[in-house]
């Protein structure tokens, strides 16, 4: 087979899998339980993905799919009532001209309302993106609360020609129209939130079907992430707080923002302790006597360990639940499991036990997802042994009656669903003898046997590297740092991992200081040292074993591990045969005029952030952000570079990889450039085939000829 057939085979298979997006108990008895999961897939033959949904049924020992995958690509959010009864899907219809968003609400087997917000006109589009999201019915199932972009008035040409007067509504319109508005800009919310500009809660009543916006939030305050109060009198909801400049929102826990409640008639109320505070994800236990949300200081590292906060309804008492870690402590049911800290960034809204005080969240540990119970009350940890520590990755995504839904995978295997039983006895739980059952099928890459995950505990006497490729041999090794910095390498399902070791070569990832799922000093261990204490671990990293440092290496990651990459071919010249490189960051001084998050690059560098301050009256800091930048050794570099850029990224924009591309061929490195029209991640199915691919053959090529030889 041709070398390029091999490549899309192999690409194919890799990329196969569903991975999943939610999933929800929705009936559970003693000898049987009822779960339905919604799956996003990608379909190469359309150059885009698909999501399905899908019900297994399980007597707790075997499962059944009841009904074969209903697509439901069109559906943007979804929700279930309390009681299953009612359900409401926000849909988007896509036509010729534009796109409508309807709600329905469906119950009894069948649609009884559908209401076209397009023509209703009361706000804009309904937020569905992770840092907003919002679609939950009332106590009493006769509302659903969502949030939504602020309705602005229609603006036209100073000077336009209308119509003969119909008397209709776009008479009105038009009339109320405001001239020589269409070009006036408006800051939205940065990368992969273009058009979210001002977001208002919206409460739709099906009884009375009205809409209406909440009253009396505050200009300078920006709803997300809400929940009705227990007694359905109001809302609970984060609240991020505008200054001058929206500073990007995506991927970042730092931003300023509080806890509030807000009652229907507009009663307003701040909940949270701090102005300094960042703050994810309220929520409620069932019987609405606790509030507990996810809160860490504002500023510093655009992502770092939370604190989980427990608010009495009642008592109006706050309590520090689970504290920062600063390096680890110990948990309750295995003192040879360390605890790093929490660092997922949201609360599921079904993550209690039935005693109303237990809570499950899964967060990033080392190299893997942990899930862990925590007694909200004596504060106790529990880790949940479903698998062997830091090794391979567990995430619970519903809980209810004491049942865990939970999601499995590591490097080398697709996820899967399961359940979890928790036993209750002698007035307390067990959290060391689980009772596992699957309720998917059980998938498998070709060959898999042959491939091994290793964990090691490489740096810092902490897990710190994965190794992912085949168990003899000695293949080309791909060192794949991730971005952030303050992000995590996790044993986890990764298609262009699983596609690299497919074609033959080894991946090694390595937690570099600044990673988050190690301690809040080793996250912070980075700030002011950016360009080396990065490097200079990844490099240590790959050096500490044989078996790694005399295989033919090459260098591939984005964002920040584009920043680590570029950085190691220019310091370490002659030790990689070639690059590949996703959106890097090359020049921290101009990405801080042009990024959409300026606070980044002088967080890194070991500074406060302060956009006009800086510009006015600090050249040490410019200074510092030119001399941590890798475009200063772009003269060492020697091994071939491709650069695989977004036109519409503006986290880190192309023109940062553009100007690495000029230094380059200046400096006579082999260097190629591929725009996508895409954004930061390159996440579209044809912009992740196309890099993927072009980065394996750009790898065979800068490889040795018995390397190549054996990929043929």
């Amino acid at each position: 087979m041709a070398q390029l057939d091999k490549l899309l085979a192999a690409f194919r298979v890799s990329t196969q899998y569903p991975a999943l997006i939610s999933a929800r108990i929705l009936d559970c008895s003693t000898t049987s339980l009822s779960v339905q999961s919604v799956w996003v897939q990608r379909i190469l033959e359309r150059q885009s993905t698909t999501r399905y949904r899908q019900t297994a049924v399980s007597d707790y020992k075997t499962y059944t799919i009841t009904s074969p995958p209903t697509d439901i690509s069109n559906e943007l959010i979804s929700a279930y009532s309390k009681s299953n009864k009612y359900f409401c899907v926000v849909r988007e219809v896509e036509s010729a001209k534009d796109s409508k968003q309807y709600l329905e609400v469906w119950a009894d087997c069948c649609l009884i309302k559908t209401y076209d917000l397009s023509a209703l006109d009361v706000h804009g589009k309904i937020y569905a993106d992770v840092e907003f999201e919002t679609l939950q019915w009332s106590p009493d199932e006769t509302k659903i609360l969502y949030i939504a972009e602020k309705k602005v008035p229609k603006s036209e040409p100073f000077f336009k020609q209308k119509p003969i007067s119909s008397g209709d509504k776009s008479d009105v319109e038009i009339k109320n129209a405001v001239p020589g508005k269409e070009y006036e800009w408006s800051q939205d919310w940065g990368e992969q939130m273009v058009g979210k500009i001002t977001p208002v809660l919206v409460v739709c009543d099906i009884k009375s079907d009205t809409i209406e916006l909440l009253p009396n939030i505050p200009n300078n305050i920006h709803p997300a992430s809400a929940s009705w109060i227990p007694d359905g009198s109001g809302v609970v909801a984060v609240g991020y707080k505008i200054s001058s400049r929206k500073l990007g929102l995506v991927y970042c826990t730092n931003r300023p923002s509080h806890i509030f409640s807000l009652t229907l008639n507009g009663y307003y109320n701040v909940l949270s302790s701090d102005s300094e505070l960042s703050v994810k994800t309220p929520r409620f236990n069932p019987n609405g006597t606790k509030l507990v949300w996810l809160e860490r200081l504002v500023g510093g590292p655009h992502h770092s360990c939370f604190k989980l906060i427990s608010y009495n309804w009642s008592t109006k008492e706050i309590t520090t639940v689970v504290d920062f870690v600063d390096n680890q402590t110990v948990i309750a049911n295995n003192k040879e499991v360390p605890f790093y800290g929490l660092y997922n960034q949201a609360i599921l809204r079904r993550s209690w036990l039935n005693d109303n005080k237990t809570l499950l969240l899964s967060t990033p540990q080392g190299g893997s997802i942990h899930t862990f119970a925590i007694d909200t009350e004596t504060k106790d940890i529990y880790y949940l042994p479903v698998t062997k520590p830091f090794h391979e990755s567990v995430s619970v995504v519903d809980v209810f009656n004491d049942i865990l839904v939970c999601h499995k995978s590591s490097l080398n295997k697709p996820g899967q669903l399961f359940t979890i039983k928790i036993n209750f006895a002698n007035e307390m739980y067990d959290f060391n003898n689980l009772s596992i059952h699957e309720i998917s099928p059980s998938r498998s890459l070709p060959n898999s046997d042959e491939y091994v995950v290793e964990h090691g505990y490489t740096l810092y006497d902490k897990p710190t590297t994965i190794f992912y490729g085949p168990k003899n041999g000695k293949c080309p090794l791909i060192v794949f740092p991730h971005g952030g910095p303050h992000a995590s390498s996790l044993d986890s399902y990764m298609p262009n991992a699983a596609f690299f070791v497919q074609i033959g070569f080894a991946v090694l990832f390595v937690n570099y200081r600044g990673s988050t799922g190690l301690g809040k000093n080793y996250v912070e261990s980075l700030l002011g040292n950016i360009g080396d204490a990065d490097i200079k671990d990844v490099y240590n990293a790959v050096q500490s074993n044989p078996l790694w440092s005399n295989r033919e290496l090459l260098l591939y990651g984005g964002s920040h591990g584009g920043f680590i990459v570029t950085h190691l071919s220019g310091q370490y010249p002659s030790k990689f045969n070639a690059v590949s490189t996703r959106n890097p960051v090359i020049d921290v001084l101009s990405l801080f005029i042009t990024s959409d998050i300026p606070d980044w690059g002088i967080t890194e560098t070991g500074y406060n952030y302060s956009y006009s301050d800086v510009l006015a009256n600090s050249k040490e800091v410019l200074m510092k952000l030119a001399d941590c930048s890798p475009c200063k050794i772009a003269d060492k570099v020697q091994a071939p570079t491709l650069l695989l850029l977004g036109d519409k990224d503006l986290r880190v924009p192309a023109s940062q990889g553009l100007s690495y591309y000029h230094l380059l061929k200046e400096h006579g490195v082999t260097t190629k450039v591929l725009m996508y029209n895409d954004c930061h991640p390159l996440g579209s199915v044809s912009a992740d085939m196309d890099s993927s691919i072009n980065t394996a053959l750009w790898f065979i090529k800068y490889t040795n000829e018995d390397t190549k030889e054996s990929k043929d």
